[in-house]
């Protein structure tokens, strides 16, 4: 991870997500972070498209209302639905060995 005060750099944007290959570049100015720089997985470039889209977030909205007034499908019975055996409650599962 790489820190670099704005009053004290040169560095150009190009040159910023370059560094950022490496790690995340943090911007600073007078002393506090204002800024990361990282470059992103796939899976944050997929969230990132996805949470900016209206059609999505429209979706969503749409979804949402929709579990509220009309409420919505356990797990459990969503298992039974499609013939997939009842998850065990409780604890996390022992490996065997």
């Amino acid at each position: 991870m790489k820190v670099i005060s704005l009053e004290k750099t040169n560095l150009t944007l190009p040159e910023a997500a370059e560094l950022a290959k490496g790690g995340p570049v943090i911007l600073t100015r007078a002393g506090k972070p204002l800024a990361t720089i990282k470059q992103l997985s796939a899976s944050e470039k997929e969230a990132l498209a996805l949470s900016t889209n209206p059609r999505f977030r429209a979706l969503m909205d749409k979804a949402r209302r929709s579990l509220q007034e009309e409420g919505g499908i356990s797990l459990e019975d969503l298992r039974q639905e499609l013939g997939l055996p009842s998850k065990p409650r409780g604890g996390v599962r022992k490996r065997r060995t």
